[in-house]
This record gives C-alpha cells, structure tokens and sequence, in this order.
C-alpha cells in the first residue's frame, strides 16, 4: 500500500505541476473534472439527505468559470447562482419538511469543493508571480501530508483526534507541520516577490491549514459512516481524500498572499 501510494503520489504530483504550470484552459478543465469527482463523492456519502445533484454540480461549474474569467469577483457571481438554484430545483420538488436541510447539504457540499478549487485557479493568475505560488502552494501541501502520513505510520502514537481520525497522529501532525515550514521557506529562497519573513508567515498559514483540511474531510466520513470517500485514486482513496488539504490550504494561502503583497 505505501509503494502504491507513493508512485501514484509522484505521477499525480508530475501531472499537477504540469497543468498548473501550463494555466488558462488546461488548469480550468482540470480542476473542473476534479470538483466534479469531488462533489460526486460528498453527494454519495450524503445521499439520505436527497441533496440535488443539478444545482450543485451546475453551480460548481459556474463558480469555477467564473474565477477563470473574472476572479473573485466571477466566483462570487457564481456563488450566488449556486444558492439560486439550490432553491429553485429544491422548491420544484415541492414542500416537504426537511427541505431545509437537503437545500443546506446541495448548497454546502457545492460550495466547499468548488470554491477550494476556485482558489487554485486564483493563485495561479497573477502574471508577476502566480505559476511560482501555486507550485509552492502545491508543494507546501503536499509536503505536509506526506510527512505527516510517514511519521504517523512509523513513529506515531498518540491519535490527535481518536473519534474523527484515530490514524492521524500528534507526532505526524507536528512532523508535517515543521516540515511544510521549512519546505516554503527553502522554496521562498529562489522567489522574489516576497521577503523571507513573508514566506515564513505564509508556511505557517500552510502548516495550520493543511491539517484543518483533512481533519475536516475525516470528520465528514465519519458522519456519513465510511472509510474513505472514493476508490477512484489507487492507494489514496477518493478524490476528497487527496486533496482534503488543498481545498483549505488554496483558500488560506491566496488571502494571506493578497493581504501582504498586495
């Protein structure tokens, strides 16, 4: 299982830096396949709430085209499609008593694949220094999962949450932690649009939420009463499995980077 993970790991990440080195249409497509899958997943494993899957994969698309075209500001816009036609396609059903809370999961389950992959794409548009973020980004993250993964599986004992992750472990978290720190600081070296201590602030940023991303994503399966939430990935599970992390990590990282580049 660890040889497997790593090799489909490594082809993954030679793939991800490729598109998102490349931008535009590719990296659009890309991570419109990937919410798509994502959103796939979440909508399975929350399926006894009726979730309508037209809404959200409508309004997922939408939100990721329009931080393409028009930045926030596009994604926004899709945003608001999404919540409108959460309500729509649910008031066509007719009026029943937990339409509440099947509008909330359509709605939610949307919002929070598509708008952590929007992020990827905002990350990536700036002309100054955009392919060299997102690469960093990409890299952090990674950076983060593996370490904490191998020191977890190898010296770790102590569960940092027994009922949502009993797996993941006080002493892979801290090693990840430290790990993705460092990494963006080696990275921040070679790049000049932000000062040593800016990278720093940003590793921190990474560190913080790459694990805030997993866990996230654990507690969900643990709601929804499953192991993993896809096969679709050999050795990593699903799609949310693998990129749990990044969906947080993109956001986090594009609102710290805007705030102190300006």
């Amino acid at each position: 299982m660890l040889a497997t993970r790593a090799l489909v790991g490594i082809v993954g990440a030679i793939l991800a830096v490729i598109v998102v080195y490349t931008g535009g249409i590719p990296l659009l497509v890309a991570v419109i396949l990937l919410s798509l899958l994502g959103l796939h997943e979440f909508y399975r494993m929350t399926k006894s709430y009726s979730p309508n899957l037209l809404a959200g994969y409508i309004g997922c698309i939408v939100i990721l085209i329009g931080a393409h075209t028009d930045q926030v500001a596009g994604a926004m816009r899709g945003v608001i499609v999404l919540f409108l036609l959460t309500f729509l396609l649910h008031a066509i059903r007719g009026l029943k008593p937990d339409m509440a809370v099947q509008m909330a999961i359509t709605f939610f389950g949307s919002f929070y694949v598509s708008v952590g992959f929007a992020h990827l794409i905002l990350l990536r548009q700036p002309d100054e220094f955009g392919v060299s973020l997102a690469i960093v980004v990409l890299l952090a993250t990674w950076t983060s999962d593996t370490v904490a993964y191998a020191v977890g599986h190898y010296l770790g004992h102590r569960p940092i949450s027994p009922v949502v992750s009993p797996h993941k472990t006080i002493e892979g978290t801290l090693a990840g932690f430290l790990g993705t720190v460092i990494i963006v600081l080696i990275a921040g070296k070679s790049l000049a649009w932000m000062s040593s201590a800016q990278f720093f602030i940003l590793g921190l940023v990474i560190a913080l939420a790459a694990p805030m991303g997993d866990l996230f994503e654990s507690y969900l399966k643990r709601a929804s009463h499953v192991k993993d939430a896809g096969t679709i990935i050999p050795g990593h599970g699903g799609i949310l499995d693998r990129f749990d992390s990044l969906l947080f990590v993109s956001v986090a990282s594009y609102y710290v980077v805007t705030a102190m580049v300006g």
